[in-house]
């Protein structure tokens, strides 16, 4: 599961913005909350707010954060890494990014910093639980300005110690280049976060399409749960069968069948927009359900009813509290905006604020929240922020 994150310096957001999935002492909901060690985890969060206001920013910085634990230990000598600053941000200022998260029974936190399209720092802890009362910090390793630190237990590893000898440059993450190669599974665990666990939805449909596809024709399992999903959403919908007239799972090779009582449909030239956007939602959403995964997805209701919107979010609420399956989504549904559905610590805003740089906070730091306040209502009338504003002409500013 994902606790928080923050970073600075990348596109829209300029000084340091932090988004955190740990709940606060409220006791509305316990069921939307999944307990672990001394915090209560929120299953769900949602951030509102007008165009441009940055939210897509915040998860596209999540996503760069992936990308480079996963890739950037590819990158040959001499070249650079992307580094998406603020506009108005200097050619030589900072980037910063950092995580928490949890990954099977460990706490984790880690970050990095870029500096000249370069790695300057960068860290990775996890949280030992020594008795149940106390919470030890331990060191991975610390970086800076190539100078490699690493925690006591991990000092004399052979084969930690050789990538780093023979690897590590300063267009290269550390986490990225040990990755799954060593045998100390504080790091690979870490790593497996980023790999598996952390899903970005709509970074790449046909990807996830593909995938969904290629899960129900391998896997007779799978396929009745991505079916029963669908049956919570429409309960008319009998079978999906997948006809291939080739052995690629190109378009043209496959057509998806959605079996009715009375009729057949092909998914791609028969059914709405919004029944082909759940199928690209449905397997990272099994999955997360699953194996405790973290999904991500920007503007959720997208081409979705409203009332397939509401049955995600409800899923994930209150889906076996004790798992991990977490979903994190930026929208624009005020339908959706209701403390029927969301404590106040899973509901944030972004705003544009000086300098046009994203601001972001939750209705947490709202003062005076009634427990029956109509928190669409309050949105619409600008309460809260976060919400486009007018001109006499008709202009939005």
């Amino acid at each position: 599961m994902l606790l928080e994150f923050s970073c600075s310096n990348f596109k829209s957001i300029k000084e340091k913005v932090t988004f955190s999935a740990i709940a606060t002492d409220d006791s509305k909901n316990e069921e939307f909350l999944r307990k672990f060690g001394d915090f209560r985890v929120l299953h769900t969060s949602v951030i509102y707010g007008p165009n441009g206001s940055g939210k897509s920013n915040l998860f596209k910085a999540i996503g760069f954060v992936r990308d480079l634990v996963l890739k950037s230990c590819e990158k040959k000598a001499g070249e650079v890494l992307k580094q998406p600053r603020h506009k108005m941000a200097s050619q030589d200022e900072k980037s910063e990014f950092n995580i928490q998260f949890i990954m099977g029974d460990v706490r984790y936190a880690y970050g990095f910093v870029l500096k000249n399209n370069l790695v300057s720092e960068e860290y990775l802890y996890y949280f030992a639980r020594e008795r149940e009362e106390r919470e030890e910090i331990v060191k991975v390793f610390e970086r800076e300005e190539g100078e490699i630190c690493l925690g006591e237990k991990f000092e004399e590893n052979k084969v930690l110690l050789e990538i780093i000898e023979n690897e590590i440059e300063d267009n290269k993450l550390l986490l990225s280049c040990i990755g799954d190669k060593s045998d100390i599974f504080e790091i690979n665990n870490a790593f497996l976060f980023f790999k598996e666990y952390l899903v970005i939805q709509n970074s790449d449909v046909k990807t996830e399409r593909k995938n969904c596809i290629k899960v129900m024709i391998e896997n007779e399992k799978m396929r009745e749960l991505i079916i029963s999903v669908f049956r919570e959403f429409d309960s008319d919908i009998r079978d999906i069968k997948i006809e291939s007239s080739g052995e690629n799972l190109d378009d043209k090779d496959i057509r998806i069948k959605f079996v009715y009582d009375e009729f057949v449909t092909d998914l791609y030239e028969e059914e709405s927009t919004g029944i082909n956007k759940l199928f690209d939602l449905v397997l990272p959403i099994v999955e997360s359900f699953i194996n405790g995964k973290v999904m991500i997805v920007d503007e959720i209701e997208l081409n979705l009813h409203r009332n397939i919107a509401y049955k995600i979010i409800s899923l994930f609420n209150t889906h076996l509290p004790n798992n991990s399956d977490q979903l994190i989504f930026t929208s624009h549904d005020i339908s959706l905006l209701s403390l029927n559905l969301f404590r106040n610590d899973q509901i944030w805003f972004a705003q544009l604020g000086k300098g046009r740089a994203t601001e972001l906070y939750s209705l947490v730091e709202i003062k005076n929240i009634r427990a029956d306040e109509n928190i669409a209502k309050g949105y619409i009338m600008g309460r809260y922020g976060a919400v486009p504003s007018f001109k006499n002409d008709g202009g939005v500013r």
